[in-house]
């Protein structure tokens, strides 16, 4: 009976981080004005997608991520090789989705690739009876090492993809590494960047409360995280000289006031105006963003002794 009730509860719970994230690439997605991306401003420096391609996608791999976690859940018990193994068959599977959906566009690899890992190891913790908050980054982390070892770090073979290419040249190693690192990024500067921007618009009165002021912070979030990540969606597109470029660009502007400014809008729209006119892409910081959402969403680490 206990055991029963367990699963129960495991599952509802993991129902609802699927529906989070779910939730969390639809209002990225919508997020508007965000700089170089696909929004309801513009197609960003995408001419391959606009928002409804972005939508589509969505509806696709809403039914996967409840399967990352009832993967979790059900083979959580399995080395991390066998896990990750299983992991990556889920992941194919939904990635074959999105690209029906979207006529052979990717529109979102690097989402299944992070949420297959978050939420596959909330079903990891679930199956324990343990809870699925903030730390279930550090065990993505403890997990994915072995992909940046295996995939970069040891991985004598000539490089076959662009990620391959820019870690062999720049030592970059872009949606791995994130992975590797338990996702510091998204935790430990735009979910603060995010709370703090929060904290300061609440206590505003003349601003409307609920998505606006949220939209508001997550664009704050943004800044703060396109100020350090590396992202190798921009390395690819311009090199690293663009990526360091626009990094320089998002501190200048959080240096203003970032999204706290009183006319952030036009700041950012001047800056999103500049990144599709070069061409330039933050798709990697886009996939954070999301994330970053995600993770606003669950209880932080206990406090511990």
């Amino acid at each position: 009976m206990i055991e029963a009730t367990v699963s129960t509860n495991a599952r509802a719970d993991l129902d609802r981080l699927a529906r989070l994230a779910d939730s969390a690439l639809r209002i990225e997605a919508q997020l508007t004005p965000k700089p170089g991306l696909v929004d309801h401003r513009n197609r960003g420096a995408h001419g391959d997608m606009d928002l409804h391609t972005l939508i589509r996608s969505a509806d696709a791999l809403a039914p996967w991520w409840g399967v990352f976690g009832e993967c979790g859940l059900v083979h959580g018990g399995e080395t991390d090789d066998d896990f990750l193994a299983r992991l990556r068959g889920v992941g194919i599977s939904a990635e074959e989705s999105m690209f029906e959906a979207t006529g052979g566009v990717n529109t979102h690899k690097g989402a299944v690739f992070a949420f297959g890992l978050l939420i596959g190891c909330a079903g990891r913790r679930l199956r324990l009876g343990r809870t699925v908050d903030i730390s279930v980054c550090d065990d993505v982390g403890d997990l994915a090492r072995s992909l940046l070892v295996d995939d970069l770090l040891t991985n004598d073979a000539l490089p076959a993809t662009a990620g391959e290419r820019l870690f062999r040249d720049h030592g970059l190693t872009g949606a791995r590494g994130q992975a590797a690192a338990g996702y510091a990024t998204a935790r430990g500067v735009g979910l603060v960047a995010y709370r703090e921007a929060m904290e300061i618009l609440a206590v505003q009165p003349h601003l409307a409360l609920g998505p606006m002021m949220r939209d508001r912070a997550l664009l704050h979030a943004l800044l703060a995280m396109l100020a350090v990540n590396t992202d190798t969606n921009l390395a690819k597109r311009g090199g690293v000289e663009a990526m360091a470029r626009v990094a320089r660009r998002a501190e200048e502007l959080l240096r203003q006031g970032g999204a706290l400014h009183p006319s952030y809008r036009s700041l950012m729209e001047h800056f999103d105006d500049e990144l599709t006119a070069a061409g330039l892409s933050p798709g990697g910081t886009a996939d954070l963003l999301a994330v970053t959402i995600w993770l606003s969403s669950l209880p932080s680490e206990p406090v511990r002794p």
